[in-house]
């Protein structure tokens, strides 16, 4: 694609409704090495480059234990992505046009990226992680222990379930 409102051979786009039912709070923003959208890889490699995380004020006291969890799931929002496409031709596919919701492309009616990142190491209001592919200054949307690591049990023991 050459622009933005170009549309490859089988794509469709809407026009969206206006947003009405949401918001969302940028809690810091993401700092890696790729500035355009065309150097960025397409999924991230937990041996990748180190990406920062930097968390605004009110939210640093969030990371309180994040030291204790190998892996992060980070959630972003492609603030550069198109919103308007319900079928796309991806690029790298064998040129069969799908659905959005059978993407995984950036190009979503809310373009919220989430990465399963390696945990490197916490600086006061930053955290160190590897395996993002997300371009710098991504606004961040949240970020959680990786469901596969982290222990409900072990939480449980400390949670009164409300």
């Amino acid at each position: 694609m050459s622009t933005d409102t170009d549309l490859r051979s089988g794509e469709v786009a809407v026009d969206a409704p206006l947003p009405r039912d949401a918001s969302l709070y940028f809690i810091g923003r993401i700092r890696t090495p790729w500035t355009s959208r065309l150097e960025t890889p397409r999924q991230g490699s937990l041996e990748g480059p180190v990406c920062r995380l930097e968390i605004f004020e009110p939210w640093v006291a969030a990371l309180q234990g994040i030291e204790g969890f190998s892996h992060l799931q980070v959630l972003y929002w492609l603030n550069q992505a198109r919103r308007d496409l319900v079928r796309q031709s991806p690029r790298h596919h064998d040129g069969e046009t799908r659905g959005t919701f059978a993407l995984r492309s950036p190009v979503r009616p809310n373009p919220i990226g989430v990465s399963t990142v390696r945990f490197v190491a916490l600086e006061g209001s930053t955290v160190l992680v590897r395996g993002l592919d997300c371009l710098d200054q991504t606004p961040l949307i949240d970020l959680k222990p990786d469901r596969c690591v982290f222990t409900p049990e072990a939480a449980s023991d400390h949670d009164d379930g409300k």
